[in-house]
C-alpha cells in the first residue's frame, strides 16, 4: 500500500471507530438498554448513576487519548526528515491502535446487545480486559462475555480478564 492509502485507510478506520463508539455510548445510555428501571428521581432529573458515570468517563478518556495519539502519529508521518522505516513503524502502530479500538467498540456493542449495556473493553498487547456493570457475574454470564470477546479478538480465553463493577 502506498503511504497515502495507509493514511486514508487509517482515517477511515478512525472515523468508523468514533461513529461506532458514539452509537454504542448512546445505546448504553438509552432507557431501553438499562439493566434495571430508572428510579423516579433519575427519570425526573435525567441524572446518571455513579456507575454509569464511570463507564462514560472511561470512554471519554479513551476517545481523547486516541485522538491525541492519532494526531501525534499523523504529525510524525508528515515530518520530511523522518526515514521511511520510521514512518512505516508509525503507520503500523496507528493501524494496530485503530484495530484495537475497533475491537473494543465492537465488543462493547455486542455485549450491550447480549444484556450487558454497561461494559468497558480494553484490548492491548495480546490481552483483553472487560469491566461489566454488575455486582457479580454467574459462570454462564462470564462464558457469554468471554465468547463475545474471543470471537472478535481471536484471543485465547486465558488472555481475557472479566471483572464485575458495581
Amino acid at each position: 500500500m502506498q503511504r497515502t492509502q495507509v493514511i486514508r485507510f487509517a482515517a477511515f478506520v478512525a472515523v468508523l471507530a468514533v461513529l461506532l463508539g458514539y452509537v454504542v455510548y448512546h445505546r448504553a445510555a438509552s432507557p431501553i438498554a438499562r439493566p434495571k428501571p430508572l428510579r423516579a428521581t433519575q427519570a425526573a432529573t435525567g441524572s446518571v448513576t455513579s456507575l454509569e458515570n464511570y463507564f462514560v468517563n472511561h470512554r471519554t478518556q479513551r476517545d481523547q487519548m486516541m485522538t491525541r495519539e492519532v494526531a501525534t502519529i499523523e504529525n510524525l508521518l508528515k515530518q520530511p526528515g523522518l526515514s521511511q522505516k520510521s514512518k512505516n513503524v508509525a503507520a503500523v502502530a496507528l493501524i494496530r491502535d485503530q484495530t484495537e479500538l475497533r475491537q473494543e467498540t465492537t465488543i462493547e456493542g455486542l455485549l450491550s446487545a447480549r444484556g450487558f449495556p454497561l461494559s468497558l473493553v480494553t484490548v492491548a498487547g495480546g490481552r483483553a480486559d472487560v469491566v461489566v456493570g454488575a455486582a457479580r457475574l454467574t459462570q454462564a454470564e462470564v462464558a457469554k462475555i468471554a465468547d463475545t470477546v474471543t470471537s472478535v479478538t481471536h484471543l485465547p480465553p486465558e488472555n481475557v480478564v472479566i471483572l464485575p463493577k458495581n
